[in-house]
């Protein structure tokens, strides 16, 4: 692919290997930096820019979505397009097993107080396969995260960034937002675009903040607090999640490759 990727930061910090290996479907070729042609004037034949991150009306944060609307065919191609040009295949399909990852948090704040309870909880259920895993970018792969989140079914989280992984899941799994912490929306909407089934806590009497979150400059926040989550509830909502993505597995049949006419 002819195509040049330009980048328009000067910074050569290690921020741009996080998703490094992102680029690879788009061009083959080494990525430029704006920093690279200072002083001098560029002319574009041919140019594309992005929509700017949490753009009003942009894409995934603030993405204006119409009440109903899902499955966007946008949303469901890019994930196609990225997974078949990374490599990232599914394993074995097993229509009798419902694969687990709860995505733990190396952070300060919205960590899950009780997690190894939980994990406890979830591994008696039999049909359970549950793996916890923290998506660090020094110790996984950009490539061996998005194929730990196609290989998984029901996809559990804090409200995060990591709940981004929304977007590569299979079509037959869910997604637990275990809290969104008032923000209702964002991961939601995401989900419902690319036609994962959504879950969030429903029952704000079984969740126990750690205090009332403190964040810098407001004051009280939701996002700036740890969270214990009680146990029966959990798994309640874990066993209705895991026979709709059973129900899912065992009805999803592979789709016909397309045919195109040769010229």
């Amino acid at each position: 692919m002819l195509l040049y990727c330009l980048l328009f930061t000067q910074s050569y910090s290690p921020y741009g290997e996080l998703f490094e290996d992102a680029w690879q479907p788009f061009t083959k070729r080494p990525r430029l930096r704006i920093s690279d042609f200072a002083g001098q004037r560029v002319c574009f034949k041919d140019v594309m820019f992005p929509l700017l991150p949490r753009m009003r009306g942009g894409l995934y944060y603030n993405t204006y979505v119409v009440p109903g609307c899902e499955h966007s065919a946008m949303m469901e191609a890019f994930s196609e397009f990225m997974l078949r040009e990374l490599g990232v295949e599914q394993d074995e399909f097993n229509a009798d097993k419902v694969r687990v990852s709860l995505l733990a948090r190396d952070t300060k704040y919205r960590n899950i107080i009780n997690q190894d309870e939980l994990v406890r909880a979830m591994k008696t259920v039999s049909f359970l396969d549950v793996q916890v895993v923290v998506y660090k970018y020094k110790a996984m792969s950009f490539i061996q995260q998005l194929k730990h989140s196609y290989n998984s079914d029901l996809f559990i989280g804090m409200h995060g960034s990591g709940l981004t992984h929304s977007l590569f899941l299979p079509d037959w799994a869910a997604v637990f937002e275990l809290h969104n912490t008032g923000d209702d929306r964002c991961y939601h909407d995401l989900a419902r675009q690319r036609g994962v089934q959504y879950q969030t806590w429903e029952n704000e009497n079984k969740v126990f903040p750690e205090d009332e979150g403190h964040h810098p400059t407001l004051g009280a926040h939701k996002k700036f607090t740890n969270y214990a989550f009680d146990i029966e509830e959990f798994m309640r909502i874990i066993m209705r999640l895991a026979d709709d993505v059973l129900s899912r597995k065992r009805a999803w049949k592979k789709p016909e490759p397309l045919l195109r006419d040769e010229l």
